[in-house]
């Protein structure tokens, strides 16, 4: 099975609290510029993914944790754009596993009053239920076997999860079906902890890709974990806005040459599993196999 490639991008450097934003005082006088204002992060990270795909970069996937999962503008903006994407989402997001039928026909309740705006659900139509729903409730995914999935080694042994698959249409900005979106729903056999993914990709996508994208995101979250134990990502102490980008800046670029410098010097070690990988064994694990 090909290898997915991966890019993850910080919205840190640009991220201003709301009540920062607020104070231009406060601002002013930690030298914050007038054009830094608060913006959401999932707007954020679209005008980075525009800047990246403008300057050629090209993202076969994209991946994400529910924080921005459970924003359907994100999620929107990423489909508009025909970017594939599995990102995490709360149980809190909802959705239809059989879309309710629309109509355009006007209707007044009891004959009376302002008609409903057109296009609209039915009458008598189910509402869109948690993604947490079905598992439970629908005759899809409840008929299905869980499948257990081998995802890859983790420091105490092999990671596993099991899964379950169905197409879900999470209601557009007017209420009404959206695009169908792949659900998956992963289960923990050893700890009993559930996962919910939604995945924009073509219908003929096997669940072991989406989910290889899915858990990929733990390298994303060690090189944060990297950067902030090795070398000081978050131990800027300074009271200047200029001074926090330079110690940003330096710190990734650090990051990047300890990152360089172990894959040229790393050699041929075999993984865990002894068998090497295309990184000089770094990889080895990432093999998803039902």
């Amino acid at each position: 099975m090909p290898r997915p490639t991966f890019t993850a991008c910080s919205t840190g450097t640009s991220y201003l609290p709301e009540d920062w934003s607020d104070d231009r005082q406060r601002c002013e006088e930690a030298g914050i510029p007038d054009d830094v204002f608060y913006r959401p992060k999932w707007k954020i990270a679209l005008e980075l993914y525009d800047r990246a795909v403008a300057n050629g970069v090209h993202l076969e996937w994209l991946t994400f944790d529910e924080g921005y999962g459970s924003k359907p503008g994100f999620l929107r903006g990423l489909a508009d754009r025909k970017q594939r994407f599995v990102g995490e989402v709360p149980t809190t997001f909802t959705g239809w596993v059989t879309p309710p039928e629309t109509t355009d026909r006007p209707y007044r309740k009891s004959g009376r009053g302002r008609p409903r705006h057109t296009p609209r659900l039915k009458a008598g139509s189910l509402p869109a239920r948690s993604v947490a729903h079905p598992l439970h409730h629908s005759p899809v995914p409840r008929g299905q076997k869980w499948v257990c999935y081998y995802v890859k080694e983790g420091p105490k042994g092999p990671i596993l999860w099991e899964a379950k698959h169905v197409m879900l249409s999470p209601p557009d900005e007017n209420g009404l079906p959206g695009e169908p979106l792949h659900l998956l729903i992963c289960r923990n056999p050893l700890e009993g902890e559930i996962k919910y993914f939604v995945a924009h990709a073509p219908p003929e996508t096997p669940p072991e890709v989406l989910l290889l994208v899915a858990f990929s995101r733990g390298k994303v979250e060690r090189c944060f974990e990297d950067g902030k134990q090795e070398v000081g990502l978050d131990h800027y102490e300074g009271r200047t806005w200029q001074g926090l980008i330079r110690h940003l800046i330096l710190s990734s670029v650090s990051y990047l040459f300890l990152a360089k410098a172990h894959q040229e010097h790393r050699g041929g070690k075999s993984g865990v599993d002894g068998v090497p990988g295309a990184q000089g064994g770094l990889w080895a694990t990432d093999v998803l196999v039902a």
